[in-house]
């Protein structure tokens, strides 16, 4: 090889060496401004310093202006602020935001402490410095309140894929108390979560015992999540899910049904609620809220709800604040539903 040749081929790796480092060196700057912000701006200088300590070449400050430079070109909302200092003046979540998804994630039953960790240090890398420094400050999580079930993201990935692509799933389950688990096979409409827990609404194919009620299953209790190639039953034959154009309705049955108990039936009910509980979900979540004339503050609540104990137990937790007004048989299986309760207190031990 000619001396002219050797010449050449250090030129072309030289180049390609200092292309690549401009580019190592952009995103490097992209990735340091992502964590600034009005609390935590950057000169030049602190920047430069941030990207060297990654092992990337810096020429000069001149070299950080440019790249500052082709970030704003590329419509990255770079702002200097009033002692020259730069910033992201428009982030993608807000800090508050990031700590509300942060907080829900500490909070969730279904997730295990370890994949919810990991799932905070994630929404940590979409912070500033200072939502960093929120997040890891003021998020609390409770080991003890945490599923110890490690598989419980598997299962819910398969349940959200056979939900959206319209399949059927197989699972194994045991109820509280049972002997052994049974296998079914069920057509799965939405994932809902009940204090803290997700429970999946299903149906079974039309034919069979109960094919017009929907079921909840527990995710938690289930095992052996699988996906089958068989097509859903449409929602449209399942009168109760559907609003009666052959869609599904869930939001509306998730309000009919309480404590997650199932029904086919819906009834209307009035209730006269005490004026505390004028914010309850109870009260929101009615056909229509109006004030008692003859009892100043009492509120009349007309609602529709499956009439089962899932209702009843959620009556309960009202205390003496709610009474059922009508219909009658409600207000006699209610009153049933509390002596049952008393009795348990009134046995001699």
């Amino acid at each position: 090889m000619t001396v002219e040749k050797k010449n050449e081929t250090v030129l072309n790796n030289s180049s390609k060496k200092a292309k690549g480092n401009d580019k190592r060196r952009l995103l490097a700057v992209l990735e340091i401004m992502k964590r600034t912000d009005e609390e935590h701006p950057l000169t030049k200088n602190q920047i430069l310093d941030k990207v060297v300590e990654q092992g990337i070449e810096v020429n000069n400050l001149k070299t950080i202006a440019a790249d500052l430079a082709a970030l704003k070109e590329l419509d990255y909302d770079i702002v200097t602020d009033y002692s020259g200092s730069y910033m992201v003046g428009g982030q993608l979540f807000e800090n508050y935001e990031l700590k509300i998804l942060a907080d829900n994630i500490a909070n969730a039953r279904y997730l295990t402490a370890q994949h919810s960790q990991e799932l905070i240090e994630r929404i940590k890398k979409l912070a500033s410095e200072s939502g960093e420094e929120l997040i890891a400050a003021t998020t609390v999580m409770d080991p003890k309140l945490k599923s110890s079930d490690g598989k419980m993201k598997y299962k819910l990935d398969t349940l959200f894929r056979c939900i959206q692509k319209k399949r059927k799933v197989q699972f194994s389950y045991r109820k509280p108390g049972a002997g052994r688990a049974v296998i079914y096979t069920v057509n799965p409409y939405a994932l809902t979560i009940y204090e803290d827990e997700y429970y999946l609404t299903t149906a079974f194919d039309s034919g069979k015992g109960y094919s017009d009620i929907p079921f909840n299953f527990k995710v938690q209790r289930m095992t052996k999540v699988e996906e089958t190639e068989l097509p859903v039953r449409n929602i449209s034959e399942i009168k109760i899910l559907a609003d009666g154009l052959g869609f599904a309705d869930i939001q509306s049955y998730r309000r009919l049904m309480k404590n997650m108990w199932s029904g086919a039936k819906a009834q209307s009910v009035i209730l006269k609620v005490q004026p505390y509980l004028a914010d309850s979900q109870l009260v929101l979540t009615a056909d229509r809220v109006k004030e008692n004339e003859n009892e100043e503050g009492i509120l009349t609540v007309f609602t529709k709800v499956i009439i089962n104990t899932g209702f009843y137990q959620t009556l309960a937790r009202y205390g003496d604040g709610v009474e059922i007004i009508r219909p009658e048989e409600a207000r006699q299986g209610y009153a049933e539903y509390l002596k049952n309760m008393l009795r348990v207190y009134e046995k001699e031990n």
